[in-house]
């Protein structure tokens, strides 16, 4: 992984945003891994640990997630998690084409880890996997489907975004996050 950090340095598609580098991979035990859209500049690029604040508590979109996991048996600890950007993305209509010039860094984070199943925190990290301009999100939301990244094949289920702002964000995952549980993902 030390290569897709240097990647990540090197990168100016985007400008010459802040990055996450030091850790821009959670290491997990699950056999899937969260994709987010992009750091939160008081996030984890601070305290080096994804969804935790540099106080060493959990943020909230962290503590929505935590819940969820937790449902079925996990925690924030235990999942592999990446952003889609690597950049910190104030401008969240820069979104969409940060989120597609990260694709081959994220992409080689993906084939270096253990995980066939990939949930995605929202629209942006759907659209840049799947390839695709998604005109109605919730349309998405819970499906599988299957892509091929690199030399590996995965399946793709696009989750509501956990952040408490969001009316969907919890309530609206449990039932996605029940289906992971019995299919064992």
């Amino acid at each position: 992984m030390k290569d897709v950090k240097e990647k990540i340095c090197k990168c100016s598609l985007c400008g010459n945003l802040p990055k996450l580098t030091e850790n821009s991979m959670q290491f997990g035990t699950t056999n899937f891994v969260i994709i987010g859209e992009s750091p939160a500049k008081d996030g984890w690029i601070e305290s080096k640990k994804a969804f935790y604040n540099t106080s060493g508590k959990l943020q909230a979109t962290g503590k929505v997630l935590e819940k969820l996991l937790n449902n079925i048996g996990l925690s924030i600890d235990n999942i592999y998690f990446t952003e889609c950007c690597k950049c910190i993305i104030e401008d969240r209509n820069k979104l969409e084409k940060c989120s597609l010039n990260c694709m081959p860094i994220l992409t080689e984070q993906l084939n270096n880890i253990p995980c066939d199943t990939i949930l995605t925190m929202g629209l942006h990290p759907t659209q840049a996997i799947l390839q695709t301009k998604i005109k109605k999100f919730a349309d998405y939301v819970g499906k599988e489907f299957d892509v091929i990244l690199g030399n590996r094949k995965y399946t793709l289920i696009p989750i509501y975004h956990p952040s408490p702002l969001n009316p969907k964000g919890y309530k609206d995952n449990v039932p996605i996050f029940n289906k992971i549980k019995e299919n064992s993902f």
